[in-house]
């Protein structure tokens, strides 16, 4: 059996092209609220290797659906006769100006495809939808309807009574707020569209809940092994180079920074955003790496850290919320660490100082401070799980930032731990593994 077929019909400038997108994993196709961006059905396929999952056609909205449903009515059919009337209307019609749009959508319908009907909730309902949801009737295709929400406000109750009448599926759904969840709960309501399709979707949502797992796998692993790099990273130099000391901080600072903006690029293409640029700033990272700021936010202060030591014997078990100028830290709440995995000095603007190996090389690095992993391992969080929850369909490139996780004692110690292998590189293979799985913990 073929893999199931949605065609994605409604009004012009409902987010048809939104859901496409959503649905798809696929930033690259064109969303606009001008009329008239999609002129012809476009077939999308949402694949895993060779395997089609589903596939989905955006079509241009209704233009003339008074019109052509007035055309389908003429001799009064009955309702075995509706879907004969439409095909009718294809050959007569398609291949003209006038109907161009609606003989564009009804095509790949008549031609097999289950029908999604998209309408926008946040505006009240109109009768003039009545027109297109009968045209759909009249093609004897299983459907849904979608109720969008473009605007602020909700009409759903109001969508809900009209909408019962035609579709034997009624969702909401918000393709520019759409999670990966929203997202399989949506598949799963496709099932009841077409009985035949059934196992064909439960099957697509069993695959690509394994590729999401696969992709938040590969990340964990990509991550683990950057910070390993990073840590362990050292510089160096001829040693007569003017001004060796400052030349060699800010090689070694840069030389880091690229690291991880490179990490940030490889993630968003695992994650198939194409066409996303997000900045840094857009994600809640525009503090350098290097900077105060970044400390405060992102890792533990010596005050915290001295308090971290105190309370492990007197509160073993228990749990102490800790913040910084009104952030959590990368895995929320956190308990109490001994005091020997955090003897390492503080201080943003200590990187690691400059040593002279002869008298013709210089060397700087490995970073020593133990807040420095965990300030990197925090950005990355912030930065996946920014786009683990950023919809394909979003092209705003405001995204909302909320990481709530705790780390048991034990995990708190196995990072600090970790770190300091990787910054002496005497970690063997298992312990990368159960870096990425502590990673792959605090994953969305």
């Amino acid at each position: 059996m073929s893999h199931p077929k949605f065609v994605i019909v409604g009004h012009p400038n409902k987010g048809k092209s939104s859901i496409v997108s959503t649905l798809t994993l696929d930033d690259t196709i064109a969303i606009s609220n001008r009329p008239g961006t999609t002129t012809k059905a476009r077939s999308f396929k949402l694949k895993r290797g060779e395997k089609t999952l589903y596939e989905l056609i955006d079509t241009p909205g209704f233009q003339r659906p008074k019109k052509l449903l007035k055309i389908l009515q003429k001799d009064n059919p009955t309702a075995s006769e509706r879907p004969k009337k439409v095909l009718e209307f294809l050959d007569n019609y398609c291949g003209g100006d006038e109907f161009n749009d609606e003989c564009e959508l009804l095509y790949p319908i008549m031609n097999g495809g289950g029908i999604i009907y998209v309408v926008d909730a946040s505006k009240p309902y109109s009768g003039e939808f009545e027109n297109e949801m009968e045209i759909l009737r009249y093609c004897g295709r299983g459907s849904m309807a979608i109720l969008n929400y473009i605007g602020d406000k909700d009409y759903t109750k109001e969508w809900d009574q009209v909408l019962g009448q035609y579709f034997r599926v009624i969702k909401p759904f918000n393709p520019m707020k759409a999670t990966f969840k929203d997202h399989i709960e949506l598949l799963e309501a496709l099932k009841h569209i077409d009985s035949n399709w059934s196992k064909n979707m439960t099957h697509a949502v069993e695959l690509l809940k394994e590729f999401h797992t696969k992709q938040k796998r590969e990340i964990a692993k990509l991550i683990t092994n950057t910070i390993a790099d990073i840590l362990s990273f050292k510089l160096e130099r001829s040693s007569h180079i003017f001004n060796i000391t400052s030349t060699l901080q800010k090689e070694f600072k840069d030389t880091i920074t690229k690291k991880e903006l490179t990490l940030f690029e490889d993630i968003k293409d695992i994650l198939n955003f194409k066409n996303s640029a997000f900045s840094l700033s857009e994600v809640k990272l525009e503090y350098d790496l290097f900077s105060k700021e970044s400390y405060e936010i992102f890792g533990l202060d010596k005050e915290k850290i001295t308090l971290l030591s105190t309370l492990t014997s007197a509160t073993a078990g228990g749990v102490i919320d800790l913040a910084v100028g009104g952030h959590s830290f990368f895995l929320g709440t956190i308990i109490g660490a001994a005091t020997g995995y955090f003897g390492a000095s503080y201080g943003y603007n200590e990187l690691s100082k400059v040593k002279l190996l002869s008298n013709k090389i210089a060397q700087i690095g490995p970073i020593e401070d133990i807040n420095f992993g965990i300030i990197l391992l925090n950005r990355a969080l912030n930065y996946v799980n920014s786009l683990l929850e950023h919809s394909h369909a979003n092209r705003d490139s405001n995204i909302e930032i909320s990481i709530d996780s705790e780390i048991s004692i034990q995990e708190l110690k196995k990072v600090a731990t970790l770190n300091k292998k990787f910054r002496e590189k005497k970690f063997k293979p298992n312990d990368k593994l159960e870096y990425r799985e502590i990673v792959l913990k605090y994953l969305k």
